[in-house]
């Protein structure tokens, strides 16, 4: 018996892609694993047209589904001993141009759903998720006794020193780490900090996206105009030089409209760095209801007031989401065991 772990695309720099990989390493202990992938830019990851040839009856199926997938249909054809769902959420179509090949993977990937309403476990990164999924079969959460909550990540596994408190005069590192997709809401978040540049305040955008798709997506004027203005743009990092730069780091600040979960977010909580979202209903799982979120038209100084506030309690706010998270993780992976025994 193996457990194949297979997404559509495992990647570095992305959340399905490190969902992946924690996967992996919490199955080693007692399984032997694969990745399985239609793309991947990790050496290890097997393609999928490579598993399919040497696919044994007797495997696990443990299925990232986060938008439209090729292999769908090939896959669910594929013989397995257990078939289990991991399913990321998928961002809604109208987030992005209408009939573009994002538009459509998403609205596809939803349609899809109804061909994988027949697997031995679900599991979704939070309740929004689930309730996406379940409502594409017509089916009420409560009836599902095998479609449970669990974190992609392994959160709070190490502990940190907490930071002093600052304020704006002595120069706060605000950050965002994630893609420039339209529904991250990139272009309010830098117009922000953009007029308020002589506040002695700084942001920087840690992303998987290269300095050419960040110029494509912004404009060359505006993204000088962002660099003049002390808005720093790290493309493509690796792991190390990343995890460098964000010890520096004060603040995680998003204006995501949707998220499925938000692996940069947690981390940061993780690093007792306070964070700033919009009051995204994938947090409400997690999150304490005191937490302060951020709210569209908010200044700066309302933001610094709910970041001085998130800072103050972070310990407190940290204890209560790792007991959640801890929780869930504990009683998703009883069920995985569970299920595959």
């Amino acid at each position: 018996m193996k457990i194949i772990i297979y997404s559509k695309h495992l990647v570095s720099m992305d959340g399905v892609g490190n969902s992946s990989i924690y996967f992996e390493n919490l199955f080693k202990s007692f399984s032997e694993v694969s990745l399985v992938a239609n793309y991947s830019n990790i050496d290890r990851v097997l393609n999928f047209k490579e598993y399919y040839k040497k696919h044994r009856p007797n495997n696990i199926l443990f299925y990232h589904y986060s938008i439209e997938d090729p292999n769908i249909k090939l896959l669910l054809e594929l013989k397995f001993k257990k078939r289990i769902i991991y399913f990321h959420g998928i961002t809604p179509p109208k987030f992005f141009k209408p009939e573009s090949e994002t538009f459509n993977s998403c609205k596809r990937g939803l349609k899809d759903i109804n061909l994988i309403s027949n697997f031995d476990l679900y599991i979704s990164n939070s309740k929004d998720s689930k309730n996406q999924f379940l409502d594409r079969i017509k089916q009420n959460f409560i009836d599902c006794p095998n479609f449970i909550n669990m974190p992609p990540i392994d959160l709070f596994s190490e502990k940190k020193k907490v930071k002093k408190s600052k304020s704006l005069k002595s120069g706060l590192n605000f950050y965002y780490c994630g893609t420039l997709a339209k529904h991250k809401n990139i272009n309010s978040l830098l117009d922000l900090f953009n007029k308020n540049y002589k506040n002695q305040i700084n942001l920087s955008i840690f992303t998987s996206f290269s300095k050419k798709e960040c110029l494509n997506i912004l404009g060359e004027y505006q993204y000088t105009e962002y660099l003049e203005n002390g808005i720093n743009f790290f493309n493509k990092l690796e792991d190390e030089e990343m995890n460098t730069r964000l010890k520096k780091m004060d603040c995680f600040i998003t204006f995501s409209l949707h998220e499925g979960f938000c692996i940069p977010l947690f981390n940061a909580i993780n690093n007792f760095n306070p964070v700033l979202s919009f009051p995204l209903k994938c947090l409400e799982d997690y999150f304490p209801k005191e937490y302060q979120y951020i709210s569209i038209g908010d200044n700066l100084e309302v933001i610094q007031k709910k970041y001085q506030n998130n800072l103050k309690n972070i310990e407190k706010f940290r204890d209560y989401i790792k007991h959640k998270a801890k929780g869930y993780t504990k009683t998703g992976l009883d069920l995985i065991l569970k299920t595959i025994e």
